[in-house]
């Protein structure tokens, strides 16, 4: 793709360029998967794909002209924000990082609503963003006693729950968040703090409020995230393997047979184009509704052919 003159991406709250830059240079030696530094890219930092290739490529084109000697070569640290840093650290230089975390008046209004947790009172929750991903990643880290606990985590998911509703609602007409703005970012990282919780009600174990947590990662997803197959299709999936691993197959292959109707349009697209990263994505989350399919109701004519177009425009593709 052309890239215009403003290379700059919007970040998750909590992370900043210079730790983005640094993970990809560490995952630029270390050998990391494109796959890998995609996922990170994507989830941690919240970037869309687009704007995670052009982190790739910028970071890259830092190392280059730091090499090459010539400080007329020093990219600009405003339009250019990604190359500046990268530039700056392959010559050994300083770079302000900055407190990217939240402010103070976010912790405390996020240790408000868990000091209410904590007494038992009913959950309230909160529209602001970066105080809900607070009091989720607060709760998450807890250690304290059983019920407490409990109670913690359920004002966290309350929290996730409020911001994200309001979230979608200044999205007025609009379908789902332009990718990269903030709502876009704050939808990845709202979802990303609602598996964290869900997974620790699947610890306990309880299935209902596993359910009912991956059902408001989903509500996120096709809520600010829709026009991304890559997101919607693991949300789907999540919430379908959790169903079956429940000991409820019906629900299971419901949402499976969603993600099918979904997906497999993609196939006669990509007979014609080819996919990049997160259309691989997307028809390998279509091949495990497939499966997931075949596994509750056997093998029929229409899914083998299905999985057939899809296994062999996989085939053809990689990410790494």
């Amino acid at each position: 793709m052309q890239w215009t003159d403003d290379l700059t991406v919007r970040l998750a709250r909590g992370t900043s360029v210079h730790a983005l830059v640094r993970y990809l240079r560490a995952a630029e030696k270390e050998g990391t998967r494109r796959r890998d530094v995609l996922a990170v890219l994507t989830e941690r930092f919240a970037l869309p794909f687009d704007d995670a290739r052009l982190a790739m490529d910028r970071v890259g084109g830092g190392v280059v002209r730091a090499a090459s000697g010539n400080p007329a070569n020093e990219p600009d640290p405003v339009k250019d924000p990604l190359a500046w840093t990268s530039y700056r650290l392959e010559l050994g230089l300083a770079v302000d990082d900055g407190d990217p975390g939240p402010s103070p008046e976010e912790r405390a209004a996020a240790q408000a609503l868990l000091e209410r947790a904590r007494r038992g009172e009913p959950t309230r929750g909160t529209e602001d963003v970066a105080v809900a991903l607070e009091v989720a990643r607060l709760a998450v880290a807890s250690r304290e006693r059983d019920r407490i606990r409990f109670h913690l985590l359920l004002e966290a998911a309350t929290a996730l729950s409020v911001a994200a509703e309001a979230c979608i609602a200044r999205l007025g007409q609009q379908p789902c968040a332009a990718q990269g703005s903030q709502q876009w970012v704050d939808g990845v990282a709202l979802a990303a703090a609602a598996r964290a919780v869900t997974g620790q009600f699947a610890a306990q174990p309880d299935p209902e409020l596993e359910e009912r947590g991956l059902d408001l990662v989903g509500r996120i997803v096709t809520g600010l995230l829709g026009q991304c197959h890559a997101f919607v299709g693991r949300a789907m999936i999540e919430s379908a393997r959790c169903s079956l691993r429940n000991g409820d197959p019906d629900r299971a292959a419901d949402r499976a047979d969603a993600v099918v109707a979904d997906f497999a349009v993609l196939l006669d697209r990509f007979e014609v184009d080819v996919p990049v990263d997160e259309d691989i994505v997307a028809l390998e989350y279509l091949r495990a509704a497939i499966d997931l399919l075949t596994e509750v109701r056997g093998r029929s004519a229409e899914l083998d052919a299905l999985r057939d177009r899809t296994e062999r425009l996989l085939a053809g593709s990689s990410i790494d």
